[in-house]
C-alpha cells in the first residue's frame, strides 16, 4: 500500500468473484494497472494492492509451466489463490499478431522468435489468509497473466473494449539482451504512440524504474509524466503521475 495514492476498496466484482466465476472483463480492465515484459516481478502487487485491484502482466517469454512454477516457489505472501482459470479466444483477443500502426523504426515483432512461448491467458484472483489485516494488504487482488506481445496485447484488450488502464508499468523491458524487440521506453515508439493515441483515454499514471536505485531513475522516460509522486519502497520503480 502506498499512502501517496487513493486507498480504494475492493470493488463489488471482485468481492463477488466465487471459483466458479466467468471472466468479467470490462471490469478487470477498468482501473487497471498494465505491465508488459513483466516476467513475475511481484513488486507493483506487493506495493500496489489497496491502490489497484486488477493487474494485467504480459510477456511472450514464459510458459504456463512457468507461471505454475512462480506461484507454486514463490507466490504472493500472506495470499491465497481463490480462482485460477484459463482464459480463451471468446474471452479475450489472444494471439501473437503484430501490433498494429508500425513503423520500421519500431522493430520486428518477430526478432527474439526463439524466445517467444506459445500464448496463453490465466485469470487468477488472491485471497488475504484470515489471519491477516488490512495492514498487510487489500483483502483480494485480480491477476490477469497473458503470454503475448505487449503492443498487440495493449491494442486487443483496451481498444477493443473502449477503455483504458489506470497506470502502466515500465520496469527494465529488456529492451536488447532481454529479448523485447522494441524499446518499450521510447517517447515516440510504438508502444508509447499506442497508449497516448488510445481514444478511450491514457493512463493517469506511469511505473517507471529498474534496479540501481532512485539515481538511476530520477526522471521519466515519457515527458508527459513530469511528476514523481513516490517510489516503491526502496526499490528503483518510482510512480509518476501525467500533468
Amino acid at each position: 500500500m502506498i499512502n501517496h495514492l487513493p486507498i480504494t476498496q475492493e470493488p463489488d466484482w471482485l468481492m463477488d468473484v466465487t471459483p466458479k466465476s466467468a471472466l468479467p472483463i470490462q471490469e478487470i480492465l477498468t482501473d487497471s494497472l498494465y505491465y508488459p515484459s513483466s516476467g513475475f516481478d511481484g513488486i507493483p502487487i506487493a506495493y500496489l494492492n489497496r491502490n489497484f485491484h486488477s493487474f494485467i502482466y504480459v510477456d511472450y517469454g514464459f510458459t504456463r509451466d512457468d507461471l505454475d512454477n512462480n506461484l507454486r516457489n514463490s507466490g504472493f505472501s500472506g495470499y491465497h489463490l481463490i480462482l485460477s482459470t484459463e482464459v480463451n479466444d471468446k474471452d479475450i483477443i489472444l494471439n501473437d499478431s503484430s501490433p498494429n500502426s508500425l513503423s520500421p523504426s519500431d522493430g520486428d515483432p518477430n526478432k527474439y522468435s526463439h524466445w517467444i512461448k506459445r500464448p496463453f491467458a490465466t485469470w487468477m484472483v488472491f485471497q488475504r489468509n484470515d489471519d491477516l489485516d488490512n495492514s498487510h494488504g487489500a483483502k483480494r487482488f485480480s491477476l490477469l497473466y497473458i503470454c503475448a506481445e505487449g503492443v498487440a496485447t495493449y491494442q486487443a484488450l483496451y481498444l477493443s473494449n473502449k477503455c483504458s488502464p489506470l497506470a502502466v508499468a515500465i520496469i527494465q523491458p529488456g529492451t536488447g539482451f532481454g529479448c523485447n524487440w522494441t524499446n518499450f521506453t521510447g517517447p515516440n515508439a510504438i508502444f508509447a504512440r499506442t497508449v497516448f493515441n488510445n481514444p478511450y483515454g491514457k493512463p493517469k499514471y506511469l511505473l517507471y524504474g529498474g534496479q540501481g536505485g532512485e539515481n538511476r531513475y530520477n526522471e521519466t522516460c515519457w515527458p508527459q509524466y513530469s511528476t514523481n509522486i513516490c517510489f516503491l519502497g526502496t526499490t528503483g520503480t518510482g510512480v509518476w503521475h501525467c500533468e
